[in-house]
């Protein structure tokens, strides 16, 4: 076997990415409540970053609430129950003690038998952010070397108390105990509950009224007691824990007629180089000590580069968004122009995955609210007669199409899709499951009213 080596000098462009360059990457990206974190973990590693505490702004009034709900789990999203039950609100501004505090506080201020709280505290140790009991009576009849019956009894105890439904073992035991603390004990509302739930979530109404040997009518009305129950008995508890708040990075704001573009200066600190080290380095200190220091001022200097370049960056990005979505600002979100982040980047002369970086994570404030500003991004669909259209317009076409439907006999995907060529919106059948979907808006069988 013959071996044939061939040296030969090769020309290729690579870019090499410098911890500069990587810095001034990430900082691009991050938005303002990340870029006020990142700012602090360098004044605390870097003592040559000064922030004057007369230069920064009180964020209080641009902190904007978002209530960001987690994806359900469990047993309660195992069978569709969230489909039949209604998320009713809740005043989580009076949520100031966790689920556990809250029932910790009920099990000391009720009549239990003093020889069955540590059963009651351990058992709410065991209650997760739901409000549902994550351990099994013989575990913990096992742990405190007690009969299964005892800790029942203890565990009926905590059920009686706030929230409703708290300590249960599933969702059927749940909302049958609600149904007991509002003193509703209809034996064909509890039938349906215990086995009927995922037909009712199913749209089922004609089966259950068969199986159970009732009317439609008498379905439906069970359908909104259920519904007026909460699945998920801790919600108000963790909703409140979970709500986030975001500071917009950048405000368009009407002037004399035309919309701009106003970075949020206020949502960061104004940094500079600490006038200490600076009178430092004339001091006569040894060279390694010059070096030092000097290499810290060198590192402000970059990170205020990089900051007054991302400030930049976010205003170019965001007056060529104004410019596209001018229509928008005007009128509202119904009126956002099909536009992607090539066309931005083509207008403004910057690469596309620049573009990318600076509206990753940000939040822009307008006349209709806080917005992240991918949204401001709506790829086109080629569709029918009108050309290139926004996926946004076909969906709220969707929606208005099926708000009109007639809901004894509501439509199919493939006679929705009839619906919008009418309209001039020529899109498939998997295009409109597609954004049914998206918009959380069931099929025809589980829209259909009896």
């Amino acid at each position: 076997m013959d071996f044939d080596f061939d040296l030969r000098l090769v020309q290729s462009h690579k870019i090499i990415l410098t911890p500069q360059l990587r810095q001034a990457f990430e900082i691009l990206k991050m938005n303002s409540s990340e870029l006020a974190e990142y700012i602090q973990s360098e004044l605390d590693t870097n003592p040559a970053l000064e922030v004057n505490p007369n230069d920064i702004k009180s964020r209080g009034e641009i902190l904007l609430p978002i209530y960001v709900e987690e994806e359900p789990g469990g047993i309660i999203n195992d069978d569709g129950v969230d489909d039949v039950i209604g998320k009713f609100s809740v005043d989580r501004s009076t949520s100031i003690v966790s689920l556990k505090e809250h029932l910790l506080l009920q099990l000391h201020t009720s009549d239990i038998v003093c020889s069955d709280m540590e059963i009651g505290e351990y058992l709410i140790d065991n209650v997760d952010r739901n409000g549902y009991l994550s351990v099994n009576i013989s575990e913990v009849a096992s742990f405190f070397n007690i009969s299964a019956k005892r800790v029942e009894r203890v565990l009926k105890h905590i059920q009686t108390f706030d929230p409703p439904g708290v300590g249960a073992r599933n969702v059927k035991e749940c909302l049958v105990i609600q149904l007991m603390q509002i003193d509703n004990k209809e034996d064909d509302v509890i039938e349906v509950i215990e086995n009927y739930l995922e037909d009712l979530a199913d749209n089922k109404i004609l089966k259950i009224a068969k199986g159970i040997g009732i009317s439609v009518k008498r379905v439906n009305q069970i359908h909104d007691i259920i519904r007026s129950l909460e699945p998920r008995p801790g919600r108000e508890f963790y909703e409140y824990e979970d709500t986030k708040f975001i500071v917009p990075d950048v405000m368009v704001k009407e002037v004399g007629g035309e919309f701009r573009a106003i970075i949020n200066d206020e949502a960061l600190p104004i940094i500079n180089i600490s006038s200490y080290y600076k009178g430092v380095l004339q001091e006569d200190i040894s060279i390694e000590a010059k070096k030092f220091i000097q290499s810290k001022i060198e590192s402000v200097k970059w990170l205020i580069k990089c900051i007054e370049q991302r400030k930049i960056t976010l205003l170019k990005v965001t007056e060529c968004i104004v410019k596209y979505q001018n229509e928008f600002f005007k009128k509202g979100k119904e009126h956002r122009r099909a536009l992607t982040m090539k066309d931005v980047a083509k207008d403004i002369n910057m690469h596309e995955s620049t573009v990318s970086r600076t509206v990753s994570g940000k939040f822009l404030q307008c006349t209709w609210g806080v917005f992240d500003m991918k949204l401001f991004f709506q790829g086109r669909v080629s569709s029918g007669t009108l050309g290139d259209i926004t996926s946004e317009k076909i969906k709220l076409k969707i929606k208005e199409i099926i708000d009109k439907e007639n809901k004894k006999s509501p439509l199919k995907d493939n006679e929705i899709v009839d619906q919008l060529i009418q309209h001039g919106m020529g899109i498939s059948r998997r295009t409109v499951a597609k954004y049914r979907n998206e918009m959380n808006i069931p099929i025809a069988a589980k829209r259909k009213e009896y």
